[in-house]
């Protein structure tokens, strides 16, 4: 069995010091509240370049704080990309809006302007321009298209910290940008998340919404941050290689679920009973984001070679899929593979034979979900991504260049077998 060169599904990316700024934060009474939060949001907005940004307790709480702070009227349509997470259309549905799906493109998964606007209506409110994957979508265009219709717009950041197009980052586009320091991002910082704008009306609409905003508490906090340092550690290459693989491994042999995480409306229906509200981002939070902002750059730029490195690899094999650069600067959060979805059971088993775990996506075709009408929306569906055809996989600095080559190798072996 494989151990050296293993690459897992993920790796946390935390700042060095992390769990000392844990332990000191807890044991000094700043794990909730502190200096650090208004430093942070500071930080953020100078760093965007946008005068006003509000920290939240998570990428979710973010959306729905964005959604609260455009105060649309209740009903209102929201046009959201058809592939996503789903939980983003499941918030505006909770609040009382409409959610309308427009087509993405095949190969970027990003919808763009000709995709949104054949589902304007005079009921559109707003709509979420969304960076999938890391890889920007068009947004100078629908930019140009919601400001020539007088609709507003939201942009989708969760996946896409730091990309820039023509020099300037996304989330600064549209009228409001929401970002997400959960674990799986390429900033996380024990969880946490952000809006920015431009408009002093979102801006004192969203302050007010804080204002009357849930704290998380001091315990939640710190079990929360605990798990995701634990994460981290697990998740570096070599003591993945000696503790989580060998588990996966026998999961694998005994034909057991490999740790995946609930999707769909599996997931949807778990979500809706929760009562959703809008939290706080916490002084632990802050600190860790005001390290994150100072290598995130840095952090961006290692996963667009390794990725450079494993597109260079698969060039010209055939039945694979990998992510193309259409607009801006991709920065490969997650590095979709695409097969037919006949095969990518086979796929993912063959790279955690020798080594490497492979992720399916959290991402869905929310137009097929019950919660949005799935059956009476099935006559009408076009063919387009699904999330049976993608393998995530890790591209991230701390995997070192050698074993993205051996991964990329092992993919050609087995598209050739």
């Amino acid at each position: 069995m494989t151990i050296v060169g293993t690459i897992p599904r993920r790796c946390v990316n935390l700042p060095p010091g992390s769990l000392h700024t844990l332990i000191s934060c807890s044991a000094g009474g700043r794990l909730q509240e502190g200096p650090a939060i208004e430093k942070f949001t500071r930080a953020f907005s100078d760093w965007l370049g946008v005068p006003h940004v509000f920290g939240a307790g998570s990428g979710r709480s973010a959306f729905q704080l964005a959604l609260q702070a455009l105060d649309l009227e209740t009903g209102a349509e929201i046009i959201f990309p058809i592939f996503t997470f789903p939980v983003m259309p499941m918030v505006a549905k909770l609040l009382g809006y409409n959610p309308v799906f427009c087509e993405v493109d095949p190969v970027t998964f990003n919808s763009g302007p000709d995709h949104i606007e054949e589902k304007i209506s005079d009921k559109t409110g707003a709509v979420l321009a969304t960076h999938l994957f890391g890889q920007p979508c068009p947004i100078r265009e629908i930019t140009e298209l919601t400001q020539g219709r007088q609709i507003l717009l939201m942009e989708d950041c969760a996946h896409a910290c730091g990309v820039r197009v023509d020099g300037r980052l996304v989330g600064t586009y549209a009228d409001v940008g929401i970002f997400s320091f959960a674990e799986g991002k390429n900033m996380p910082c024990f969880g946490g998340g952000a809006i920015a704008t431009a408009d002093d009306n979102i801006a004192g609409r969203a302050s007010e919404i804080l204002s009357r905003a849930v704290m998380p508490e001091k315990g939640a906090v710190w079990k929360k941050a605990l798990d995701i340092w634990l994460k981290w550690l697990l998740t570096r290459p070599e003591i993945f290689g000696l503790t989580v693989y060998p588990l996966l491994r026998l999961k694998l042999l005994m034909g057991q679920p490999l740790m995946d995480s609930t999707v769909g409306d599996e997931l949807l229906e778990s979500f809706a009973a929760s009562n959703p509200q809008v939290e706080h981002l916490v002084n632990l939070q802050a600190e860790i984001g005001l390290r994150q902002l100072k290598r995130i750059d840095a952090f961006n730029q290692g996963a667009r070679k390794n990725a450079r490195i494993l597109t260079e690899s698969l060039s010209g094999v055939s039945d694979i899929g990998v992510p193309q650069a259409a607009d801006g600067e991709h920065i490969y959060v997650y590095y979709p593979l695409t097969v037919t979805p006949d095969r990518r059971d086979a796929l993912r088993r063959h790279l955690l034979e020798h080594g490497i775990d492979a992720k399916i996506t959290d991402m869905s075709d929310c137009s097929l979900l019950r919660q949005f009408g799935g059956a009476e929306n099935q006559a009408n569906h076009r063919s387009g991504p699904t999330e049976a055809s993608i393998l995530e996989i890790c591209v991230y600095p701390v995997i070192p260049e050698r074993h993205i080559r051996r991964l990329g190798q092992i993919i050609q072996a087995w598209a050739q077998g």
